[in-house]
């Protein structure tokens, strides 16, 4: 929804001029290199902790990293997850599709609305907040008396169950991004840690840094 803060849009990475994007390059290449002491990570460099020494077998389903491209001028923004992300996302996408369907418009008013009220300030000239008031739930015969939220969860199960979506790896990339390239890699890992994105990096460039999908 337009509003003051996106009136203007944003140039893309891949529009601007050769001298900024190969000066936002270097700088990527600096602060790889300035984390490779703390991290030991060379190829890429995020703001995610990866291993938590506190959880060790704590796992990861996604990543958002930023890689050095191929040539001077390139740089990945670059969004890494895995087959069983991807999945329950389709999954739950097809669900609230279908059950938003079957509202009509006063009912998907209603379901898409909200409300707040403000929050008492703690003190005079303190800073003003609101929260948000819960709405009773609605049961709508449609969907057996179910809530909409409960159809949308009956649905994920159905679809779960009965006909799942078929998902593959892949790579999509996305030259509207305004910092690099967007590239948004699905991966056949059960951890999306520092040798996974290794593993996801060195296939990509294998294939030429370009999109692909094995269900092609």
């Amino acid at each position: 929804m337009p509003n003051r803060f996106n009136q203007r849009k944003h140039v893309a990475f891949t529009a601007m001029p050769r001298r900024k994007r190969r000066n936002a390059v270097v700088r990527l290449g600096w602060k790889i290199r300035r984390n490779v002491a703390q991290t030991g990570i060379t190829e890429f460099w995020t703001d995610q902790l990866l291993e938590d020494l506190e959880d060790p077998e704590r796992q990861h389903q996604w990543a958002d990293v930023y890689l050095l491209g191929s040539d001077r001028l390139t740089l990945w923004n670059a969004e890494i997850i895995t087959t069983r992300l991807a999945m329950s996302d389709a999954i739950r996408e097809r669900a609230f599709t279908d059950a938003w369907a079957r509202l009509n418009a006063d009912e998907q008013e209603r379901e898409s609305s909200f409300e707040t009220v403000a929050v008492p300030r703690k003190r005079a000239g303190g800073m003003r907040l609101r929260e948000w008031v819960h709405q009773p739930d609605v049961h709508y015969p449609q969907f057996d008396m179910r809530t909409f939220a409960q159809e949308c969860e009956r649905l994920e199960d159905h679809i779960r169950a009965t006909e799942p979506p078929k998902i593959g790896e892949s790579f999509a990339t996305d030259r509207d991004y305004a910092y690099g390239i967007g590239l948004h890699a699905v991966v056949a890992e059960t951890n999306i840690n520092r040798d996974a994105i290794v593993r996801t990096i060195q296939r990509f460039r294998e294939f030429g840094e370009r999109d692909w999908s094995e269900l092609d």
